[in-house]
């Protein structure tokens, strides 16, 4: 069994085509399903699992700040160049996995957890 470094998210995921953030709701009808924009308004926001950063990107306007993880490094690849599409400047990306989160305790208000396996 071959063991995997801390700091590599290895094989524990990987992104689903960037096509297919096509076939999702659009991130303010996904939040407004949740609850709505006061779930995210305001907070410090972090997306799990974020893939090409479809979600993060879409709540970035009304969070302080997102933070977007995701195993896969082209996933993360593709949300980096989205956000700079989108001049979007309070949103981070990093590849990484779940169980090995590299944030501090409380780094986060929210996590939302989006279209993710």
């Amino acid at each position: 069994m071959s063991r995997i470094a801390w700091d590599s998210p290895g094989d524990l995921g990987r992104h689903v085509p960037a096509q297919s953030s096509t076939l999702r709701p659009r991130p303010h009808d996904e939040l407004r399903e949740w609850g709505g924009s006061a779930l995210v308004s305001g907070k410090r926001v972090l997306d799990l699992g974020c893939g090409d950063g479809r979600l993060a990107l879409g709540v970035a306007a009304l969070a302080t700040k997102v933070d977007g993880i995701d195993p896969d490094p082209e996933a993360i690849a593709a949300a980096r160049r989205n956000a700079r599409k989108a001049g979007v400047r309070n949103v981070r990306f990093a590849a990484g996995a779940a169980q090995r989160l590299p944030y501090p305790d409380a780094a986060f208000d929210l996590v939302i957890l989006s279209w993710t396996l």
